[in-house]
């Protein structure tokens, strides 16, 4: 069961209660530079990401928020660190929502922003990273007592539109921070391991932290950070969410790892596959809810794989083709993929017209 939250606007959307776990994603090109920026949200948007962040340096950028909010469909958030003055400014120019680090800006110069935030009813993440906190002893008690006395802090300044997150480079210290303010508070997190890196750990430190936490029921929007493009890392957010149960943004492809009874060219056919749906999923929404199973031999499907809308079985040169664990038809392997490419076509389309009634 998912964690209860307050259920917080931003921009077109909202962050926790029964609102989806949203993806979001934060430009890596220079603020200043509206051009490269705008290109850069462009192609954010259409990879997936439904909320962006970018860095505020200074008073000069936060003039590209009111230009990005006019050819950006999503909510545009201002991070900023170490001055009240830019987090005033950002808000001032219409963000939708603003990223502050309460470990590098004093409290007594967060008062009258937090007086303007509440005023025009901006929602606020209080973004704690381990890197912006002194602390001796347990890092986890440290990033906790921070987060809680913040929150007295901001709740007694009137503001309460706030969603928090508390980010280690670690995965066991991140979920465990996360575990304990659950326990002590109703707002909405946003999940995301810091500084992960790059490469296959770096991956799997995002996909076991974030992923942990949300089938655990705790998180209402993620970003995941590698040293990659911001394209990579909303692809990555997306996979985790799905594989979490939480929601379908692509057709899933079931295939085995094949073995010594393979007798196909599996790879070959798991290629084709997805390379067939990613070219016609935009334009059929309804493939989106469907599984797809490409298996090696008849020990893998159909009978394993009966959970797939359609899938293909490999014999001695050749695949079966079923649908739900029931078989339509056997056919040579360079004609199967062909005859699977119908039923794809025929199923989606079907799921499309149930949709649209």
């Amino acid at each position: 069961m998912r964690r209860t939250t307050r259920k917080i606007p931003v921009g077109n959307l909202y962050i926790g209660g029964d609102a989806p776990v949203s993806v979001q994603a934060m430009t890596k090109v220079p603020t200043a530079n509206q051009l490269v920026l705008l290109n850069q949200c462009r192609r954010l948007v259409k990879s997936g990401a439904e909320l962006i962040r970018i860095s505020i340096l200074t008073e000069e950028e936060t003039r590209v928020i009111p230009f990005l909010k006019k050819k950006i469909p999503v909510p545009i958030i201002a991070d900023i660190h170490y001055s009240e003055k830019l987090a005033l400014a950002a808000m001032e120019a219409g963000a939708d929502k603003i990223r502050v680090n309460p470990g590098n800006i004093p409290r007594e110069k967060l008062r009258v922003f937090l007086r303007e935030a509440r005023q025009r009813a901006v929602p606020l993440r209080l973004g704690i990273n381990s890197g912006s906190i002194q602390f001796q002893g347990s890092l986890i008690q440290a990033m906790v007592s921070t987060a809680c006395d913040c929150l007295k802090f901001f709740e007694d300044q009137g503001v309460n539109l706030l969603i928090i997150s508390l980010k280690t480079p670690s995965v066991p210290e991140t979920v465990e921070c996360y575990h304990r303010l659950a326990e002590r508070c109703d707002y909405p997190f946003h999940l995301g391991i810091t500084e992960a890196g790059k490469g296959p750990l770096a991956e799997a430190k995002s996909v076991l932290g974030i992923g942990s936490l949300l089938l655990e029921g705790i998180g209402d929007t993620l970003r995941v950070s590698l040293t990659e493009s911001p394209e990579k890392e909303v692809a990555l957010g997306q996979t985790i969410l799905q594989a979490a149960g939480l929601r379908k943004f692509f057709p899933e492809i079931i295939s085995c790892p094949g073995c010594g009874r393979t007798q196909v060219n599996l790879k070959k056919m798991v290629s084709r596959v997805r390379k067939e749906v990613q070219s016609v999923s935009r334009k059929l929404p309804g493939l989106k809810e469907m599984k797809i199973a490409v298996m090696g031999c008849a020990v893998n499907g159909p009978g394993e794989a009966k959970q797939a809308d359609i899938g293909l079985a490999g014999g001695r040169n050749r695949f079966t083709l079923f649908a739900k664990g029931k078989i339509i038809g056997t056919f040579p392997e360079k004609k199967a993929f062909g005859e699977l490419a119908k039923y794809i076509l025929s199923l989606a389309g079907n799921k499309n017209s149930s949709a649209g009634s």
